[in-house]
């Protein structure tokens, strides 16, 4: 089940905060409220019991990589409480959703107390609403026997994680520049499936406490942490893998140290000029990945030296130097997995609009989406870093030369894009988006073959093509 950690510096997050505590508290005033007798010690134990499990199930909190700045992640506290339906008269699963979420949020992993505020109210919306639905639908509640009615348990399940993602998803959409449908999809990931699989558990874990009470809890505290290493194991291959590539890349600009962190930065402007054109989130995913690896064909040798030399490159080495994307892409396909759209984002990133770049002059929309954002996200980094022949280029520097080269070298509706948009000013930072008088004009290391410069241009205008 995800957790949000999210930005508080939001007035917009604060607002939701508030929404899910009301609809929350709503949902309480509609039950028909149950109060045991004091003296009901079987009730009590169950509570506490059943507190004790979610408190632990909780605080085994999986981060996840989908959506690295926001805290996302999972645990397996889903089935503690969907159990905690099948058993507890209203609104006593509310009550252990509440306790879960005070106790784990604040006690255990000591979050801020914001953050367990929003944690705790979307446990209880989510466990009181799926409550309702369920005992609409006919689901039978009590302590007597299990009576499975799989119609209305479908209907607490899907309540259960459909409330859960879209609050989560809302908070990563008020504290992040990631659209709602893209958090929405990350957020759900490849886990949907693991969740209503491991959603049964909850009938078991009811069961159990039914014919064995205590005991029965503990012989299904394996097959829930089971669960949880299965997550865990999951989210791990998605971290692993991106963390390998980084490796990769990172070993390659190790070479130079004017391009450190190029690939990174390139993949993270790619990403955000992606999502904000509005591609899908697979999309957006795999135009990431292109981005991250189009240099990957420098590691070779035969690039070694034209990466180290300091002069201006010979017609020969710039010939030699613009075969890289065609060996970048050849390196890339080594993998299945990037074969297809990976590889061709990586083969075409320097081709331009007007149909003048390599290696395979393509043109206009000929040229696949994801290339075209890596020309722009590219040169942006270029512009905007330090290079032996110059400081770094203020954003508004950098948005005059991509305007001036646009319908040529870039494609003019991204060039727009990157104007307008909000996410890449604050990937830039303040330092880089303000304007400074201090930044030297444009027009000198733009002019191809400018000794000690790399930044090649080869056919055609632009204002920069830099070795990285």
């Amino acid at each position: 089940m995800p957790e949000k950690q999210p930005q508080f510096d939001r007035a917009s997050f604060r607002i939701l905060l508030i929404v899910v505590a009301a609809a929350a508290a709503g949902v309480l005033a509609v039950m028909d409220w149950y109060v045991p007798s004091l003296s009901d010690r079987a009730f009590w134990n169950a509570l506490v019991a059943f507190t004790v499990l979610g408190v632990a199930s909780d605080s085994s909190f999986i981060p996840s990589p989908r959506i690295s700045n926001a805290g996302i992640g999972s645990s397996v506290v889903f089935v503690p409480f969907l159990a905690a339906v099948l058993l507890f008269e209203p609104p006593w699963p509310v009550v252990i959703a509440c306790a879960t979420g005070l106790i784990s949020q604040l006690v255990v992993r000591r979050k801020t107390l914001i953050r367990a505020a929003f944690n705790t109210a979307q446990y209880m919306l989510l466990v009181g609403l799926g409550g309702l639905v369920y005992s609409r639908l006919g689901g039978h509640v009590g302590f007597d026997r299990v009576h499975v009615n799989f119609v209305a348990f479908a209907g607490l399940v899907l309540v259960f994680f459909v409330v859960n993602q879209v609050a989560v998803s809302l908070a990563v959409f008020l504290t992040t520049d990631i659209p709602l449908g893209e958090a929405r999809n990350r957020i759900a990931g490849n886990s949907l499936v693991y969740d209503l699989v491991s959603s049964t558990l909850a009938i078991v874990l009811a069961f159990l406490y039914i014919q064995f009470q205590i005991v029965g809890l503990a012989a299904l505290v394996l097959p829930l942490f089971f669960i949880r290493h299965m997550y865990q194991m999951n989210l791990q291959v998605e971290r692993s893998n991106r963390e390998l590539l980084e490796l990769m890349v990172k070993s390659i600009e190790a070479r130079d140290p004017y391009t450190s962190g190029h690939s990174l930065r390139v993949s993270e402007y790619a990403r955000q000029i992606a999502r904000e054109l509005g591609l899908a989130t697979k999309q957006v995913d795999q135009i990431g990945t292109s981005a991250l690896l189009h240099d990957v064909g420098k590691i070779y040798e035969e690039f070694a030296p034209l990466l180290r030399k300091e002069g201006r490159l010979t017609p020969e080495e710039r010939m030699l130097m613009q075969a890289h994307p065609v060996r970048s892409a050849e390196l890339a396909s080594t993998s299945a997995e990037f074969r297809g759209k990976v590889q061709a984002d990586i083969r075409n990133h320097h081709e331009n609009y007007d149909g003048t770049g390599y290696p395979d002059g393509l043109a206009g929309e000929d040229i696949p989406i994801g290339a075209r954002i890596i020309m722009v996200a590219d040169t942006l980094d270029a512009m905007t870093t330090d290079r032996p022949y110059r400081k770094a280029l203020t954003f508004s520097k950098a948005l005059e030369e991509m305007t001036r080269y646009a319908g040529r070298q870039f494609d003019p509706r991204l060039v727009d894009l990157v104007r307008r948009s909000p996410g890449i000013r604050r990937l830039l930072g303040p330092q880089l988006v303000a304007e400074a008088s201090t930044i030297p004009s444009m027009s000198a290391p733009s002019r191809p073959g400018r000794s000690g410069s790399r930044a090649v241009k080869f056919a055609a205008p632009g204002p920069f093509e830099s070795n990285t």
